[in-house]
């Protein structure tokens, strides 16, 4: 595992559950113990959060709220060091019962900023399309990254 970020969904650490859990049947010990048992085998630490404390949330009525934080990130070491101004903040809930995690990575390089690029719907509609994206695609060396850039910049033409 080279760079990694994993979003998980457990709770960690059994003891401080004030900080965990709030209400609601506590969680199995022996599953949390795997879990954490995974993330030491894997290198892989909490990134951390800001916001909320919890990420699950479940009743309306104070009696039968239940807030637990469940969904975390975790990442290894080089994956830190790579982004070493990552945050991750637990959004507000709507639909689903779970917070969304917004992850934001800022290089350290600081190299020169994206231009905003811009996807034309309508580019789909044109007969040249698929072919287009195949003729800037395909020879294009490097990682994902760099081939989605060229592409960008092919498109933008």
């Amino acid at each position: 595992m080279r760079n990694s970020l994993g979003l998980f969904v457990e709770i960690l650490i059994k003891s401080c559950t004030v900080l965990k859990k709030k209400e609601g049947l506590p969680r199995d010990e022996r599953r949390m113990e795997v879990f954490r048992n995974v993330l030491e085998d894997c290198h892989l630490m909490d990134v951390g959060y800001s916001g909320n404390w919890f990420t699950w949330e479940r009743g309306n009525l104070p009696e039968t709220n239940i807030q637990e934080r469940l969904d975390r990130g975790v990442a290894n070491e080089n994956w830190m060091s790579m982004f070493l101004e990552a945050t991750i903040q637990h959004l507000v809930h709507s639909i689903s019962d779970h917070c969304p995690l917004l992850i934001t990575t800022k290089k350290e390089d600081n190299k020169k900023s994206w231009k905003t690029f811009k996807f034309k719907v309508w580019w789909v509609l044109e007969k040249s399309f698929e072919a287009e994206v195949k003729l800037i695609w395909e020879p294009t060396s490097g990682d994902l990254l760099q081939k989605l850039d060229y592409l960008r910049k092919g498109l933008e033409r």
